[in-house]
């Protein structure tokens, strides 16, 4: 009987929802089938989330209350029968949109993309002939369905977890906003931080002006959305074993992507079908992450407003394949030239300034480089070299060859200042297997020297060939690696 009364009576359900979410909430929500995959949509992930919460909230009345279940199950019931329902009968989608904007802020606090579907919505109602409205708004229902099925793909994907749907949008207004939407703006990356602000003022101006217009960049922007968040989705789940994914990875897993997003996306959508071409322009994103913010240690601001007019350039077809090449490079050298890129990786103090992942980073690299030497295969990926064990311990760590701790090393006083010089030097640092440095960390070379040779890793490996270690070893170590750092990331 409750169940008639509240959920389904015969054929009839007492609640249908809207869309793709309808048959889903009929099936696994009312009808309690058993959904083996996962949610599509954010709001069907939230509707079984709703159901797993009463249904564990039960059990626990049930576990700790059993002979008040019964009276506590008539309490609710009572409580649902004296509730008010307010009804609004609606005869068209369109009259559903225009009363969705004037109350949506009344309940729970919705997202931008939630709160930009009910605008656009509106919009539409205001400005589409009557016969049209219907038409347009099921397009535009339809395109938020799929925007929506992408936020839920890429927020399960490996890199895609920190990425929100707010984010997404303001890197797609940054390559849409022409010159005529950010009005008084100063810059694209100023205007980004207030896009739906700045959106809707700029729709408000056209309806004002022109309601033909306003339909127009209604509908274009709605698509244009749709294809930003599909395309982001393709690139944080691109997982075919080729040259193109190996460069998405490093990139995203130097970790500096914000900057990078909006030219990632503008290059995708209008260079997707020629794979040297993308992988011409990642290798060169990849080169301006590590030289200007992981070496150079460049502010995160640093070039961002150029990357975004880049970004909306690329979009808009404002600029061609070659320019955008220049452009890139002509960054590079203005913010870490080669002589800057070499001095700071002879820096006295590079240890200190570059973070441990980008120095796992460069000698992931420099083994990359020396197994192709000896023609052997890389057994492990970036990945693994840059990750964490369950206890959140780094599973690679970088080793001082020459130890910080140099009270097992019997130097003298002229040693001492030497060590302290050259001991947070580049040259003095190679990549260690977790565990290395409780063992071997602060042990004389002589001791390193037996395990070094025994190593699987070849930046280690070849530290056997040295027979002693010090200042002089250590710059000519430090001379190797910045040829080859000068060679890999060269502009």
């Amino acid at each position: 009987m409750l169940k008639e009364d509240y959920l389904r009576f015969k054929s009839v359900y007492k609640l249908e929802l809207l869309g793709d979410d309808r048959e889903f909430f009929k099936r696994y929500i009312i009808d309690g089938e058993e959904y083996l995959g996962e949610p599509q949509t954010p709001s069907q992930k939230r509707l079984m989330k709703a159901k797993r919460f009463f249904r564990e909230k039960f059990e626990e009345v049930k576990a700790c209350l059993p002979e008040r279940f019964r009276d506590f199950l008539l309490q609710l019931i009572r409580k649902i029968e004296t509730m008010e329902i307010m009804v609004y009968p609606i005869k068209e989608t369109a009259e559903a949109a225009r009363i969705f904007e004037l109350v949506n802020d009344r309940g729970k606090i919705l997202t931008n993309l939630e709160k930009t579907k009910s605008y656009l919505m509106y919009m539409i109602y205001l400005t589409a002939p009557p016969e049209e409205q219907e038409r347009y708004l099921e397009v535009l229902n339809d395109r938020f369905g799929k925007i929506f099925r992408e936020v839920m793909e890429i927020q399960n994907s490996k890199y895609g977890r920190s990425v929100g749907e707010d984010d997404i949008q303001r890197y797609h207004f940054i390559i849409y906003a022409t010159k005529d939407v950010l009005s008084s703006y100063s810059s694209r990356d100023v205007a980004s931080h207030e896009y739906m602000r700045v959106l809707r003022d700029y729709i408000m101006q056209k309806y004002r002006t022109n309601k033909g217009e306003c339909l127009s960049i209604v509908l274009d922007y709605a698509k244009d959305l749709e294809n930003a968040f599909l395309v982001l989705r393709e690139i944080l789940t691109y997982d075919k074993d080729d040259e193109l994914r190996d460069l998405l990875e490093r990139i995203l897993l130097l970790g500096r992507t914000a900057n990078f997003y909006p030219l990632l996306i503008a290059c995708w959508i209008r260079f997707k079908e020629d794979n040297e071409k993308i992988k011409e322009i990642l290798r060169l994103i990849e080169n301006m992450s590590f030289r200007v913010y992981a070496i150079g240690r460049r502010r995160a601001d640093t070039g961002r407003n150029r990357l975004y007019d880049l970004a909306h350039e690329v979009h808009r077809g404002l600029m061609d394949y070659g320019e955008l090449l220049d452009e890139l490079k002509s960054l590079i050298r203005k913010y870490e030239w080669d002589d800057l890129f070499e001095r700071h990786l002879r820096g006295d103090d590079f240890y200190i300034r570059v973070s441990g992942n980008d120095i796992k980073y460069l000698l992931y690299e420099y083994e990359s480089y020396l197994r192709k030497l000896e023609g052997e295969r890389l057994e492990f990926t970036l990945s693994e070299i840059l990750s964490r064990d369950s206890w959140g311990k780094p599973n690679y760590e970088v080793d001082h060859i020459w130890p910080r701790d140099p009270s097992m090393l019997g130097l003298n006083e002229e040693e001492l200042k030497e060590h302290e010089k050259y001991v947070n030097r580049l040259g003095n640092l190679t990549l260690v297997a977790k565990g290395w440095n409780r063992s071997m960390g602060n042990k004389p070379f002589s001791e390193k020297r037996k395990k070094y040779r025994e190593s699987l890793l070849r930046v280690q490996k070849e530290l056997a060939l040295y027979d002693e270690w010090g200042k002089e070893q250590i710059e000519e170590r430090e001379n190797k690696l910045v040829r080859f750092a000068l060679e890999r990331w060269k502009i």
